[in-house]
């Protein structure tokens, strides 16, 4: 079942106490002085009005929000994992990317929300103890509960629900294209026009489910369960394999490390002839201390570097599509020409940062620095340079342009957390 809120030590704020973190919480996402991101973990909100404040990456990990007003407030990309919501008012909530694993979400009413590619997976089926975090003793949330939820009109675009509890809730004209709802308790819940189209539904319990004038293929029903034997069926299938986030190889020594860099230097130096070019696919990088680098031309498709420090590195031309850079230090670094597509720089610090075209002289080419699709929430782009630079479809809410140069900058579809 979800976590039902129950946790020896909490501390309870009153509604003043709240509302000055909510400001320091803004000021933080302004990027003006005195700003703190909300860090309220376990925290008891029981009640507390929230409506409307914008809370985007804030932390909320196990936080009891019984009956608290959180009407068009905005969580983009908060972490609420494990958070009790019941009797809470989120019409309206904004919930882009939002991370609600095991939270118990019964009979709320969540009526016109925003929750693209929101994740109410099942608590227990993901690792949680990334590095660099903590596993709390008795904290162990498990499938999120949604049941009997009122989800009517809300967009859950590409959300992901796998094995969740969301019996009896009425998804009435939601947007549920792309969505992700493998062996998900869907009993009794009311599709009427809602659109499915492209969802999974594999071993997902229909059972008294209305699907009337629902939008979806009737292929995209034949692994779903719909009678008594079928869901039976389902449920002596193997469980779901757990989804381990951190899924990473043991961190790079050191010294093996040293070598990669110098070989590359090698390369880069004698144009090819002698060393080798640097690639970071697959090595764990997470922490690591690359400041001052030269890493020119280095390629990194999905290379781990949470966390890491790349001040003043030399990334020119560098191939790092997908690249997990949260909380990576990028200050100064010279980026230009680089591909950065998909990447993840949520509150990565690229103050002063170049991220402008990089000419080259030999073939007259011009390199445009590209991060398309790249999530930068809660980052710092103070004083970069971005001139030329590709942003379409990338998410810089909350992010601090303070001084930033976007001259010539791409920003089709891009999101600047201003609506």
């Amino acid at each position: 079942m979800a976590y039902d809120g129950d946790h020896k030590t909490r501390i309870h704020l009153t509604q003043d106490q709240l509302d000055r973190v909510c400001e320091r919480h803004l000021r933080f996402l302004e990027g003006r002085p005195g700003g703190a991101r909300a860090n309220l973990p376990f925290f008891d909100l029981t009640g507390l009005d929230l409506s409307g404040r914008d809370l985007s990456g804030a932390h909320l990990a196990g936080a009891v929000l019984r009956d608290a007003n959180l009407s068009h407030t905005v969580l983009d990309h908060a972490d609420l994992f494990g958070t009790d919501l019941r009797g809470s008012d989120m019409r309206g909530v904004r919930l882009f990317r939002t991370d609600l694993r095991g939270a118990n979400i019964r009979g709320v009413n969540m009526e016109s929300a925003a929750m693209i590619e929101v994740d109410l997976r099942d608590g227990s089926m993901v690792n949680k103890n990334s590095v660099g975090e903590k596993m709390v003793v008795g904290f162990k949330p498990g499938p999120t509960d949604l049941s009997a939820a009122r989800l009517v009109n809300a967009d859950m675009a590409r959300a992901k629900l796998t094995g969740s509890f969301a019996r009896a809730a009425d998804f009435t004209n939601t947007t549920l294209t792309g969505a992700r709802l493998e062996r998900v308790d869907l009993r009794d819940c009311n599709f009427v026009g809602a659109d499915m189209h492209g969802a999974d539904l594999t071993g997902a319990d229909l059972r008294g489910a209305s699907l009337d004038g629902a939008f979806l293929n009737e292929l995209d029903l034949v692994h779903a369960a719909r009678t008594d034997a079928e869901a039976m069926a389902i449920k002596e299938l193997p469980p779901l394999p757990v989804e381990n986030e951190d899924d990473t190889p043991p961190p790079a020594e050191p010294e093996a490390l040293e070598e990669l860099l110098r070989q590359h230097l090698l390369w880069l130096g004698s144009s090819g002839k002698v060393g080798r070019q640097l690639d970071l696919t697959g090595i764990n990088l997470i922490g690591a201390d690359l400041s001052g680098a030269v890493l020119t031309l280095v390629r990194g498709s999905k290379v781990r570097m949470r966390g890491a420090n790349l001040r003043g590195a030399q990334l020119q031309a560098a191939h790092l599509d997908g690249a997990d850079l949260r909380s990576a230090d990028l200050r100064g670094a010279d980026l230009r020409g680089a591909t950065l597509n998909r990447a993840v720089l949520i509150d990565c610090r690229l103050d002063g940062a170049n991220l402008s075209p990089l000419s080259i002289s030999a073939t007259q080419q011009i390199m445009r620095a590209s991060l398309v699709r790249a999530r930068l929430a809660g980052a710092s782009l103070a004083e970069a340079n971005l001139t030329g630079c590709d942003l379409s479809l990338a998410d810089l809410t909350g992010v601090n342009r303070t001084g930033a140069t976007l001259d010539d900058a791409i920003l089709e579809g891009t999101r600047l957390g201003e609506d």
